[in-house]
C-alpha cells in the first residue's frame, strides 16, 4: 500500500507533465527490446528472518529470456560470489512483468513463509536462506563464478566488496525498491535510483504487527514503472534538433 501510494503520486506528476507538453498526446516511450532490472529486495522479520526475496522486472517492450541471466550474492563485504557461483534463471518474462526469487530453505509450491505471507508462490524456489541485509545482490548476463568477472554484470544492489552494515543501502530486517522512473539497469550501484526502507524498518518485535507492516510495505511481483510521456520525449527531441539546426547555420 505504501509503495502504491508513492507510485500514484509519481503517475500524477507524469500525467501533469504530459498534459502540459502536448494536448491529447497519450503514447509513451518504452525501453526498446527486453530490459531486466533488480526492482525490489526484502529481508523481512517473521520467524527465520523471512520472507526474503529479490524481485526482477522487465522494463522493456519485449519478452526476456531469463535463461540468459543469473543472480548472485556477495556476502558480508566479500568479493567472491556466495557458493562460488551465480544461479542461472529460467523461463520467459513478458514485457512489464516481474519475477520473484525467494531465499528460503525447504519451500515448495504452496509451502513456505513466502506463500503463507503473500498467498502466492514465488517464481523461483532454488535458493536457500543465505542472503542477509548487508549483502550485495548482482544480476549477470551469463553464468558467473568466483568474482563474477567471467560474466557480464548487468545490474547491482549494494556495493560489491563493502559490508552493507551501517550503509544507507542496508536492508537488514527491511526492504528497498527501485524508483518507478528507472527503466535501465546499472552495473554501478546508484543509490539515487532506490527508495530505502532502512535497517529494521520491518521490525516491531511482534509477529502480528510485523506481518501487517510487511504486507503494507512490500509488493512482490507488482513492480510498476512510470513511462516517460511521449510528449515530453518528443518535445525534448525537437529542442535538440532545433539546437543542432542553429549550430549548423552558424
Amino acid at each position: 500500500m505504501f509503495k502504491k501510494t508513492l507510485l500514484t503520486a509519481a503517475l500524477a506528476v507524469a500525467a501533469g507533465n504530459a498534459q502540459a507538453s502536448v494536448v491529447n498526446q497519450t503514447d509513451t516511450i518504452q525501453t526498446p527490446g527486453p530490459t531486466l532490472i533488480i526492482s525490489e529486495i526484502v529481508d523481512a522479520t517473521l520467524p527465520g528472518g523471512l520472507p526474503k526475496y529479490v524481485e526482477l522486472t522487465n522494463t522493456g517492450s519485449s519478452s526476456v529470456d531469463l535463461s540468459l541471466y543469473s543472480i548472485g550474492n556477495f556476502n558480508n563485504g566479500g568479493t567472491t560470489l556466495g557458493g562460488g557461483a551465480s544461479t542461472v534463471l529460467s523461463g520467459m518474462l513478458a514485457a512489464g512483468g516481474s519475477y520473484v526469487i525467494s531465499y528460503e530453505n525447504g519451500d515448495s509450491p504452496g509451502v513456505g513463509t513466502f506463500y503463507d505471507t503473500y498467498g502466492v508462490d514465488p517464481d523461483n524456489f532454488d535458493l536457500g536462506a543465505f542472503v542477509n541485509g548487508d549483502d550485495a545482490i548482482a544480476l549477470f548476463h551469463g553464468a558467473a563464478t568466483d568474482d563474477g568477472s567471467d560474466a557480464t554484470l548487468v545490474d547491482v544492489f549494494g556495493i560489491i566488496g563493502t559490508d552493507g552494515s551501517g550503509q544507507d543501502w542496508e536492508y537488514t530486517d527491511g526492504y528497498a525498491f527501485r524508483n518507478s522512473d528507472v527503466f535501465n539497469p546499472s552495473a554501478v550501484f546508484d543509490p539515487s535510483q532506490w527508495f530505502f526502507g532502512g535497517a529494521n524498518s520491518l521490525e516491531t518485535g511482534d509477529d502480528a504487527t510485523e506481518l501487517a507492516l510487511i504486507l503494507d510495505r512490500t509488493t512482490p511481483g507488482e513492480h510498476t514503472v512510470v513511462p516517460v510521456p511521449a510528449a515530453v520525449w518528443l518535445f525534448g527531441s525537437a529542442l535538440l534538433g532545433l539546437a543542432g539546426f542553429r549550430r549548423a547555420r552558424a
